[in-house]
Parts: structure tokens; sequence; C-alpha cells
């Protein structure tokens, strides 16, 4: 069993091994997002937890740190229905947490969503209209922002150690063949030929 790992140890050694090294994401990083399903202020409160979707990877060093697609937590932090007099509905989402690779890290930024207001139909004398619910549907976009560094790991191969001279014997190094000259000109190209 020994014997079997370090053959192995050697094995990897001479052919190139691949090592890891790590990289973080910095904080406050930017991502982009998007819900999971319509959110309108007609169906939250203030606690309801809502999800989201990383728009694009976010790449550091040429690495992917954050897929897309990785899932984001968020809170309905502040609310505001609908009003008589034209007002329109509100809510805020706070952004809570991140998952990237079946971990969660925290996230900081809050959204926040109107509804059109109906203040035209208000002034004309009608106290009766009401504004519209806000209303945040998938596709439409909102900024997070990393809260902590987000680590990940970076593959590389370590380059094959030379293999080692048994003792006692001596390198052998031949010497490559001389490479022939070429001209610089190509005489068929010559004007006046010599």
């Amino acid at each position: 069993m020994i014997r079997a790992v370090i053959c192995a140890a050697i094995l990897a050694v001479s052919s190139g091994a691949i090592a890891q090294t790590d990289g973080a994401l910095p904080a406050s990083t930017l991502i982009t997002v998007t819900p999971n399903e319509e959110i309108t202020s007609k169906k939250v409160e203030v606690g309801t937890r809502v999800s989201f979707s990383v728009v694009n990877d976010i790449v550091e060093n040429g690495v992917v740190a954050i897929p897309r697609g990785s899932q984001v937590a968020g809170t309905i932090a502040w609310k505001t229905g609908k009003a008589i007099g034209g007002k329109s509905g509100k809510f805020e989402v706070k952004f809570d947490s991140v998952n990237v690779r079946g971990r969660d890290y925290a996230l900081r930024g809050v959204h926040r969503q109107e509804g059109k207001g109906n203040t035209a139909a208000a002034l004309l004398g009608s106290i009766l209209v009401s504004g519209r619910s806000a209303q945040m549907l998938p596709g439409q976009m909102a900024n997070a922002f990393t809260a902590e560094p987000i680590p990940f790991a970076v593959a590389r191969v370590v380059p094959a150690a030379p293999a080692p001279t048994p003792a006692g014997a001596q390198a052998v190094v031949q010497a490559a063949p001389a490479a022939t000259p070429r001209p610089m000109v190509d005489k068929s190209l010559e004007i006046n030929p010599r």
C-alpha cells in the first residue's frame, strides 16, 4: 500500500501534476441578478423571502468565481400598497446571500421597485382612483454586491521535473545538426545574375 502511494507520487512529479492555488473574488464586486418569478406588492409582505439568479458569469483573473445561474436569496425589507389618490405601490428587496458551489456568501444591496402612479386621474377630480402595484418580472435586472471575499481554486499544471541521472553515469549531450544557412535573397529574382 505504501509502495503504491510512493509510486503514484513519483509518477505525478515526473509527468507533471496539477496543483491548486487559491484566489478570491473581492468584496464589493457587482453582481447583476434577475428574479426567478414575479414579485408584486399585491402578494408580498415585509419579511417575504424571494429568489433571484445571477445573470452572467462573474470572472476574476480568468476564472469563473460565481457561475451564471447561481441562486441569490433576498428579503422584502419594506412595502407600501397602492393607495387612493393615485399613489403607486412600492417595495424594497434586500439582497442577503449568493450560493456558490453549495456554500452561501453574504451580499449587500437594496433594490426599490415602484408601480406607476395615476396622479393625472387623481388631479382630474376622482379621489377613488388608485395607483398601480409595484411589479418585478423575470428578465428585469437589479444590482447586488458581494459583502465578503468569495474564494475559488485555480488549477495549474506543474511542469515535470527532469528525470534524475543514475549515479556514476554521465549525461550524453548530442548536438543537433547544424542548419544549412539559407540565402537572404532568392537568386532567381536577381536582375543581373553574376
